[in-house]
């Protein structure tokens, strides 16, 4: 490849919608979440590896029984949008928001841990999707996450924790509130982002400000 040595031009596109080729048998409905399969094809948003979130559906595309690229399915790349979010509340605002499904949002860690008392669980920058198990060993007082290195937790505070993948959380540890033998829970990180909790107007539903073409 090489640089420029003329000017060119440059071909533009409304930088805020999207007409792309659907994946095979997808029904995307308008208003849908979406998400870029592993092969390149738009279809209804999950909670699955491999995808790709792109953004939200303004018609129906039925490209039911049809191959990958039969039907072209349009949405919006950004823009603020109101979903179902089952338990979401009011202390959720300004957290990233994590498809659920083509019409729900969650947030980012399905369950708090309920087993290992103590430990709330947060999401770094290196946290992959997928469960994993958090182990707490009473004698030694030690927590360790995804079968990586245990850390000794016993005075409370802030800990990182990585797997035996390198992926990692943070937790933090209220020493006094923590188990009193060995404890364990399988905690499940969501996989894709969708964008930022900017409104909760009522119990079970918020407005998700999107980000398109984000993955886990």
């Amino acid at each position: 490849m090489t640089t420029l040595t003329k000017d060119i031009k440059s071909e533009r596109k409304q930088g805020i919608v999207f007409a792309l080729p659907a994946a095979a048998n997808a029904h995307i409905y308008s208003g849908a979440l979406v998400s870029v399969n592993a092969a390149g094809y738009v279809a209804p948003a999950s909670d699955a590896s491999g995808e790709t979130f792109l953004g939200v559906s303004r018609k129906e595309s039925n490209n039911g029984g049809g191959a990958n690229g039969a039907l072209t399915a349009e949405g919006y790349l950004k823009g603020i949008f109101h979903f179902a979010a089952p338990g979401i509340t009011q202390a959720d605002l300004a957290k990233e928001a994590w498809v659920v499904d083509d019409n729900n949002i969650g947030l980012g860690i399905v369950a708090q841990p309920v087993n290992a008392t103590g430990v709330a669980i947060h999401r770094t920058a290196l946290s992959v999707g997928g469960a994993k198990t958090l182990a707490f060993t009473a004698i030694g007082t030690t927590l360790s996450w995804g079968g990586g290195a245990a850390v000794n937790i016993g005075a409370g505070g802030a800990f990182t924790l990585v797997a035996t993948d390198g992926s990692s959380i943070s937790v933090n540890v209220v020493a006094g509130s923590l188990p009193v033998g060995n404890a364990s829970d399988s905690i499940q990180l969501r996989h894709v982002r969708a964008g930022r909790i900017i409104e909760v107007p009522s119990s079970g539903t918020a407005f998700v400000e999107i980000i398109s073409a984000t993955r886990s």
